[in-house]
């Protein structure tokens, strides 16, 4: 909604990555890895905290069977939720229920939200290429916690049974996706005894 896809792609590179990889574990019906929610925006609505280095954060509601809806994305700099910030979101919130209420057609109501494609990194700006690297990943991390959370194990016996140390898991299951390849977490899958299988399927061509 509004500038909140200009302004993820503004992050810087580390934390646009993680802000992809949380986006994609919501558009999968999973919550992110730290989250709160934000009842002062609205209900429904939470916010992905991101932790680079300096705090980042994600507004969103995906209470909606159409979409995710993200409604702001910013640079905290205070302990405190600026008021100018929770004011904007509240906004946003408002404009995205507008436009559930108006017809598809509305011009108007289409002008207040930019609809994604189906490859949330490559609307954050990265490069086609890089952009299917980083979802196959994203996948695949998502996969490998979602089979610790499923199992009940610690970080330790996940350590064990994944073939790897304990901190490994730990940036695992906080989303520190640049910090995984793919060839390493299809090695983690199948220690864990899972079968990753593979399909293509051929990009469409632009005229």
């Amino acid at each position: 909604m509004g500038s909140a896809l200009d302004d993820l792609r503004a992050f810087p590179v580390k934390a646009r990555r993680r802000a992809g990889y949380q986006l994609r574990r919501v558009q999968m019906g999973l919550m992110p890895d730290d989250w709160k929610p934000m009842s002062a925006v609205g209900p429904g609505v939470y916010e992905i905290r991101l932790h680079t280095g300096t705090a980042h954060r994600v507004f969103y509601i995906a209470k909606f069977a159409e979409a995710v809806y993200v409604l702001h994305a910013f640079e905290k700099r205070t302990r405190r939720t600026p008021k100018v910030d929770i004011e904007l979101a509240q906004q946003r919130l408002a404009q995205v229920r507008a436009l559930r209420r108006q017809s598809r057609e509305d011009k108007m109501a289409k002008r207040k939200s930019r609809r994604a494609s189906d490859n949330v990194f490559q609307d954050l700006g990265f490069e086609p290429e890089e952009a299917e690297n980083l979802r196959v990943r994203a996948d695949l991390m998502i996969a490998l916690s979602t089979l610790i959370e499923d199992r009940g194990l610690t970080q330790v016996q996940a350590a064990k049974l994944l073939g790897v140390t304990q901190p490994r898991v730990s940036d695992l299951v906080r989303g520190k996706i640049e910090r995984f390849s793919i060839d390493t977490l299809i090695a983690m899958l199948g220690a864990a005894g899972v079968q990753v299988r593979v399909t293509t399927q051929e990009r469409a061509r632009v005229a």
